[in-house]
């Protein structure tokens, strides 16, 4: 069951970022301009400075914690993906679960990433980034409640997606407890963050800073994220095993293309000759079972020796592929429905299959959880 805690915020206007997925090169380098930005946390460049920013963050008071134990009402307000004119707005909750919580996982891991950001939480045992989950339960009880805070919200923050974020502690006991009687104690499934889960479990944390939205939300956006696969032979021999593969003819954008046509990706060489592979029909029948990306990196990818670079942004990639970097795989979007079946059979798609837009920020509020290093009491004391 989700839990209220003693986090932690900025004292002033909120210095949040987004999240490493959301954040272009030139966009980390301005934020980390400012000794004072959640990247610091939630992104070190130098995680054995981890301990001494936190501690200078506390007595400079740039933070300050909570009086009472708090969950958060939190709302992001965003144009639908490939809709413009259309508003929507996701509501949800963000507090604590215990790391042995029922959370169901979809998305299989990278190694290099776990590694990283377990040894961050060694190095500091500080969350700034929530855990996004989805969950079922009587949201519909609890709806009037959040948005009556989220009238006067404490934080707002307009992104540079144009998303626009807000956020409210609820400090009332009542509601509390409506709250966590409504969202119930799970399953949990998790949308966004599972390097985030399996890093805090494997540095010995007992809690999870989670952001929980309904799993049946209409806004919920799953976003394509296409593939640069770098290697040293073409992959068009063992592409063809499996696909119809004819190089394009249409006028539009290569991701439009694909998104038009059934069972199909696009490929473009490193020399810049682009194509349109599409899954013969003998082999419909498998996508019954898992979607087309875990094909593809079964059939094909994970079969070449390479390394593979993910970018939600297809235009960059095919850019990329051909000025001679790799190879490009442009995918259209998977059904939701993929996500929930692969959490709940146990078995996983490939490592950022999938983009949940908008993405939670950092920053929002801290989490600091054990004595490693700077003790809860010592931190109390700074503030």
């Amino acid at each position: 069951m989700i839990q209220p805690f003693e986090g932690w915020v900025y004292r002033m206007q909120p210095k949040v970022a987004p999240v490493r997925d959301a954040l272009s090169p030139s966009q980390a380098h301005r934020l980390r301009a400012d000794p004072q930005q959640a990247i610091h946390i939630a992104f070190p460049e130098c995680r054995e400075e981890l301990p001494r920013t936190w501690q200078q963050w506390l007595l400079q008071k740039v933070l300050r914690q909570e009086p009472l134990p708090t969950l958060y009402a939190y709302s992001q307000t965003f144009s639908r993906y490939g809709e413009r004119h259309t508003l929507s707005q996701r509501i949800g909750v963000i507090g604590l679960l215990p790391t042995e919580a029922p959370l169901l996982p979809h998305e299989a891991l990278l190694p290099d990433r776990l590694q990283g950001i377990q040894e961050n939480l060694t190095q500091l045992p500080l969350q700034a980034t929530p855990i996004h989950l989805l969950s079922f339960g009587d949201w519909a009880s609890i709806f009037p409640l959040l948005q009556s805070y989220l009238v006067c919200p404490e934080f707002i923050h307009g992104g540079e997606d144009g998303v626009m974020h807000r956020w409210v502690p609820i400090h009332h006991l009542g509601h509390q407890k409506l709250i966590q009687e409504a969202i119930g104690k799970g399953p949990f499934y998790i949308a966004d963050g599972h390097h985030r889960w399996a890093a805090a479990r494997l540095a010995g944390l007992h809690y999870l800073l989670v952001y929980v939205t309904p799993i049946d939300d209409p806004t919920l956006v799953l976003i394509p994220t296409h593939r640069l696969w770098h290697g040293p032979e073409s992959p068009l021999p063992l592409l063809s095993r499996y696909f119809s593969v004819q190089e394009s003819a249409a006028r539009v954008p290569l991701w439009q293309e694909v998104r038009g046509l059934r069972h199909a990706i696009g490929v473009v060489s490193p020399e810049g000759r682009i194509y349109t592979a599409r899954l013969r029909p003998s082999y419909w029948e498998k996508l019954q079972h898992r979607p087309l990306i875990s094909w593809l990196h079964e059939w094909v990818l994970d079969v070449l020796f390479g390394e593979i670079v993910f970018s939600r942004e297809a235009a960059l990639l095919i850019q990329q592929a051909s000025e001679g970097q790799g190879w490009a795989f442009i995918l259209p979007e998977m059904p939701f429905s993929y996500v929930k079946k692969a959490a709940e059979e146990g078995w996983t798609l490939p490592p950022k299959t999938t983009y949940f837009f908008p993405k939670v920020l950092s920053g929002l509020c801290f989490y600091y959880e054990t004595n490693s290093h700077l003790s809860l009491s010592e931190a109390k004391g700074a503030s």
